[in-house]
């Protein structure tokens, strides 16, 4: 490190230091995530806990930055904490110093000592994963493709090619549409806007935690919290109730991206809900809700989904010429750990798990 550069815990006055520096790294990419209110939430009002962050300051200016996020897990029905290694940032004029690294190990070791936490996990880019699985002691686990229904593939086509963006429209609440699509298959079936998740998702989450060995907690302070706190990201809830009773919930939203405007199937929990058969209609409802708000395709994740269910829910893996993104999905643990957390199949996961979509 060259001469009065530094690596230091954050401080609460580092705020637009680290958003300027988010500025200068990722550009115009995400801007919701760039303003100050929104960063709070995401480090500091984070129901199981404040971020660990580390930054390397260099003349009184933030150059880098590495952060991890407790996230609560049922492990194998033993809630434990984790942390999701997210917004990782070295100014460009700053790489190739081992920045990286120093903020990670700064970071791993503030986690164990202060908060107990020894498992980090996340979504590394495919710049910075050969950082984390030969310095840092992370193990990649899996490679899951980007699997998309196509319902606009004229736009698609001109999209990819440049020849225009699709803005598409603002989503809207009203689910009359949704409500009519799914009672013509299921009767006595309700898919209903949420607005905010009440006790009975607690309820929800304890009678359903046990659906995967490594799954986080899914309870209404979470999901109050990552879809219901910020509504500038778009995020749209529907509870799924059958003659009344509350079987689980589905979040959509649609945003652009690289010129794309699409609609991600964000969660769905349980996975599957009631069974097979109506979870592939619950998909038909929420790729058809992202085609009436103009998307071309709908993308979603989950983990544990066979691949032959998600081709009868119309899904079919993005070809690697076409995919603007690889999700590489790793874990930093302790040896004793790989037969658990090591089994990729063991995790559930979805596009709500990660702090992107």
């Amino acid at each position: 490190m060259s001469r009065g550069l530094a690596i230091r815990p954050f401080q609460d006055q580092d705020e637009a230091g680290i958003l300027g520096l988010r500025r200068r790294v990722f550009g115009d990419l995400d801007p919701v995530r760039a303003r100050p209110a929104v960063w709070r939430w995401q480090f500091l009002h984070n129901p199981a806990g404040r971020a660990v962050c580390a930054v390397a300051e260099d003349r009184d200016r933030i150059v880098g930055q590495y952060a991890a996020i407790p996230t609560r897990f049922s492990v194998q029905g033993k809630e434990m904490r984790f942390a999701l290694s997210c917004d990782t940032m070295i100014h460009p004029d700053y790489r190739r110093r081992g920045l990286f690294t120093l903020l990670a190990r700064d970071v791993y070791r503030r986690l164990e000592e202060d908060k107990g936490i020894t498992t980090v996990w996340g979504f590394p880019n495919e710049a910075s994963l050969p950082g984390f699985t030969r310095r840092l002691d992370w193990r990649l686990l899996a490679v899951f493709p980007v699997r998309a229904a196509v319902m606009r593939p004229l736009t698609l086509l001109g999209a990819t090619l440049g020849l225009k963006r699709i803005a598409g429209r603002i989503p809207v609440a009203d689910n009359t549409g949704i409500l009519g699509r799914i009672s013509d298959v299921m009767s006595g079936f309700e898919v209903q806007s949420v607005r905010r998740f009440g006790r009975e998702y607690d309820a929800l989450w304890h009678r359903r935690r046990d659906l995967a060995p490594i799954i986080q907690v899914r309870d209404a302070d979470y999901l109050n919290w990552r879809y219901g706190a910020v509504p500038e990201f778009g995020y749209h809830a529907f509870s799924i109730r059958e003659r009344e009773e509350l079987l689980g919930y589905m979040v959509i939203r649609c945003m652009s991206l690289m010129g794309h405007f699409f609609g991600v199937l964000t969660d769905l929990f349980p996975f599957p809900v009631k069974d097979l058969f109506t979870t592939r209609q619950l998909f038909r409802v929420a790729r058809d809700w992202c085609r009436d708000q103009g998307a071309a395709f709908m993308t979603c994740l989950f983990s544990r989904a066979a691949p032959s269910f998600l081709r009868a829910a119309g899904l079919r893996t993005v070809p690697a010429l076409l995919n603007p993104r690889k999700w590489h999905f790793g874990a930093r643990y302790g040896p004793n750990e790989v037969h658990l957390l090591g089994v990729p199949q063991n995790w559930h996961l979805t596009y709500g798990d990660t702090d992107i979509v």
